[in-house]
């Protein structure tokens, strides 16, 4: 699918997508819980398709009823020969069902599709050797082969390629029958950890820290079944909100600014860059946040434990004057595609020059020239070539814009409802 995108003023408010990040935790947690629980306002995206269909995989029951979803499940009463799960394309929801699917007796396999099949998975293993359980990757790649049961102990873990095996460790090791203890090193996106060990407090889970570096979990827990809400998705609501900064006015509902998500750091980069930024709060928790065009300087930003926010700021960058600095491009290298470097070909093909210098990525802010782009198929870079089209000099032509699937199917329709009609 191809979306042209033009200048134009964005104005008007939009509620964010619900967070595939918690949607897809939560759809873990309500699987390992005995009985039903609710997931409030939970707005499918592929992601979190392929995370209920995973769970159904193990024997849950999937209802819908209006925004709401229930899931019914008794997790270790599964009593299929073997299971085989599909992941679609999700790396969060690989790396964490593993070690859930390590907790059963039966052989399990692991599987993905499209760029997921070419992303690291070898990370998993000794983990879940040193647990108990049996596996293997084919070479480092899926699909996964998996065996319990995870028994507990102790194991090391490298966090400075993701914290998505930590997350799916901290998930499956409180049901193992020992208590665990782990000890990671390097660790990077500590606010994913807070938003899982956050949601299993929700469930009734608990675990210990000390400084991230080394975890403690009780074995013999029980996940309790609970009404949980997925709240607004910050990492969606970043192009818009930088939407509204360069070229207009957007007010993004559904909001927690106390939320564990890495990317609530959007508002701190926004204030940086210059942009009007006020927040409108509710009595439910939820905020309503607008952020509003104003002269746009360069910025220094950090962006170690939150890369999902580079695209966004690039196309912040890129309307800024002078040339803004954005830390942590080495955690770019194994998302949907190679992000710095998609993203120094892409903007480059309209204009904006990108230098990618270390762990660094430096954005030359000027004019934004017409051009055809391609997203390869990576759903955040479609979005911010979208963004960056609203202050664009001539037609931006952006081919496979249908990956927003991945994480925002209603992208394209949002993005129509604030554009101004000249």
């Amino acid at each position: 699918m191809t979306k042209s995108v033009k200048s134009s003023t964005a104005k008007g408010r939009i509620a964010a997508p619900a967070s595939k990040s918690v949607a897809q935790r939560a759809i873990v947690a309500a699987l390992l819980a005995r009985g039903t629980s609710t997931l409030r306002n939970l707005r499918l995206c592929s992601d979190t398709q392929a995370a209920l269909g995973v769970a159904q995989a193990f024997g849950a029951k999937v209802a819908q009823v209006g925004a709401d979803y229930l899931i019914t499940s008794d997790f270790f009463a599964n009593r299929a020969d073997k299971v085989a799960l599909f992941c679609g394309e999700s790396g969060l929801l690989t790396r964490m069902i593993t070690p859930v699917a390590a907790l059963l007796p039966q052989p399990v396999k692991i599987s993905g599709g499209g760029s997921l099949a070419a992303r690291p998975i070898g990370m998993v293993e000794a983990p879940l050797r040193n647990l108990g359980a049996t596996i293997a990757t084919a070479g480092g790649l899926l699909p996964i082969r998996v065996q319990g049961r995870l028994r507990g102990g102790e194991a090391s873990i490298d966090g400075s390629v993701s914290s998505q095996l930590l997350t799916g460790l901290l998930m499956a090791l409180p049901l193992a029958q020992q208590p665990s203890t782990l000890r990671v090193s390097n660790l990077k996106s500590k606010p994913y950890v807070d938003l899982t060990i956050e949601l299993l407090r929700a469930f009734g889970v608990s675990v210990e820290h000390d400084r991230y570096e080394v975890f403690r979990l009780d074995g013999r827990q029980r996940y309790t079944p609970c009404s949980y809400n997925v709240e607004g998705d910050w990492s969606g609501a970043s192009c818009l909100l930088v939407a509204g900064t360069i070229a207009g006015s957007v007010t993004v509902e559904n909001l927690n600014l106390s939320s564990a998500q890495a990317d609530r750091e959007v508002l701190t980069a926004l204030r940086l860059a210059g942009a009007q930024v006020g927040v409108e709060h509710s009595g439910d928790g939820q905020s309503a946040v607008t952020a509003s065009q104003s002269a746009l300087c360069a910025f220094t930003f950090d962006a170690t434990d939150c890369p999902d926010l580079f695209p966004a700021l690039v196309a912040l960058a890129s309307c800024c004057n002078g040339v803004s600095v954005v830390k942590g491009a080495s955690r770019l290298a194994h998302k949907e595609s190679n992000r710095a470097l998609t993203l120094q070909r892409e903007f480059g093909a309209l204009g904006v020059k990108i230098a990618l210098c270390g762990d660094e990525m430096r954005i030359t802010g000027g004019a934004i020239t017409g051009g055809s782009v391609c997203s390869h198929n990576d759903h955040r870079i479609a979005m911010a070539l979208a963004t960056a089209g609203l202050r664009s000099c001539g037609e931006v032509v952006i081919s496979q814009a249908e990956s927003v699937e991945k994480s925002y199917p209603d992208f394209w329709e949002d993005m129509e409802k604030l554009r101004v009609k000249s």
